[in-house]
């Protein structure tokens, strides 16, 4: 029986599932496994996806090649930006060329075909060049939250003119409100995120505006909503503060002196926000009329640069490595631990979920 694969662009890599029609299970106490063991085979990779690798790299595994007969749609957790863009005065004094710069990447960001797939809403502060310290004045962006590409982001980018200071507190504060909403509304089965794009640090002009306190926020909503950090300049590393109070880690630094170097350094760092901003979550779709999900026997395969790659079931994640189900006893979603997750996201290629072979792993 003819087969059918559905590839979903999504930032360098897609995703294909492939179901099959399962029979009755056979009664069994060991699940099949693949005979190749990547920590046996001198620079392979496919240990960091939590799997074995077969041989040939452009085909399904041999032993799961008489499973699959059907196909199904399926789709990763859509990725929803939401941006406040420092457009201080600072950004374009003494001619700097911070602002032109950064405004240009942001377009080829905005615009590019390799964003599709994600959506994200664009704000400035501060508020018509006026260090406005109310936050209703950045709780709605100049671009709503809308499909990439798309040409309105820097039409809006093209109309904003520096100057004004740096009320980053309230300015995340309206960030955050926005965000909820998305997260909320169109975002719910998403993945939401704050960008925020500066080139310094809180200034004095609001109360309460200063690293500690814009960290503080930041914290406060991290576990749902985390917040990446650019800093358009040197000597910012006191983002970094924030950075980590927004789950992130560290902020993404852009050096300052050179245009060509803040346009490129600030177009990586918004591709590793995307990046990173990704969700290894994908649904598992309802097998054919008639038909009914075996969950042990499902196998997640990654193909990317001439491996194939089976990944572990391992539902505690222990290690980091491989996949599990998000509800063991009723699944409806595939999820990839976060080491496996990580390696996905850094090596472009094609994710299949194969459907009728006894899972790489003990889900019993």
């Amino acid at each position: 029986m003819g087969s059918i694969k559905l590839s979903l662009g999504l930032t360098g890599f897609a995703l294909a599932l492939t179901v099959a029609a399962c029979a009755p299970p056979e009664p069994t106490s060991k699940f099949r496994r693949t005979t190749s063991n990547v920590d046996d085979e001198p620079g392979n990779t496919a240990g960091d996806l939590g799997g074995t690798s077969g041989d040939d790299g452009a085909s399904t595994p041999d032993e799961f090649k008489s499973c699959a007969t059907k196909s199904a749609a399926a789709e990763a957790k859509p990725v929803y930006l939401v941006f406040m863009f420092d457009k201080s005065g600072s950004m374009a004094s003494n001619n700097s060329p911070k602002w032109a710069s950064a405004k240009s990447a942001s377009k080829a960001f905005f615009e590019s075909a390799e964003s599709k797939g994600t959506f994200a809403s664009l704000s400035f502060f501060p508020d018509k060049d006026n260090p406005s310290c109310g936050v209703n004045a950045y709780g709605t962006p100049q671009v709503s939250m809308s499909a990439l590409p798309a040409a309105s982001f820097g039409t809006s980018l093209d109309s904003q003119t520096p100057g004004g200071g740096t009320p980053t507190h309230v300015a995340l504060q309206g960030a955050i409100s926005y965000a909820q909403g998305i997260a909320s509304n169109e975002g719910k089965d998403g993945k939401v995120a704050i960008v925020l794009v500066t080139d310094g640090l809180p200034d004095s002009n609001c109360t309460g505006n200063s690293v500690g306190a814009v960290k503080d926020l930041a914290s406060s909503v991290a576990a749902t909503l985390p917040t990446y950090v650019i800093g358009v300049g040197n000597q910012l590393t006191s983002l970094n503060e924030i950075a980590v109070g927004g789950g992130t880690t560290s902020a993404f630094i852009v050096n300052a002196n050179d245009p060509n170097q803040i346009k490129q350094d600030f177009l990586t760092a918004i591709n590793a926000i995307k990046t990173s901003a990704l969700s290894c979550d994908y649904e598992i779709p309802a097998p054919p009329a008639g038909e009914q999900l075996d969950r042990e026997k499902v196998n997640v395969v990654y193909k990317s640069g001439g491996t194939t790659d089976t990944l572990d079931y391992n539902a505690s994640c222990a290690g980091g490595a491989g996949w599990r189900y998000d509800d063991a006893d009723a699944p409806k979603r595939i999820l990839l631990c976060d080491t496996s997750c990580d390696a996905v996201k850094t090596k472009p290629g094609q994710m299949e979920v194969l459907f009728g072979c006894a899972t790489k792993g003990d889900v019993k």
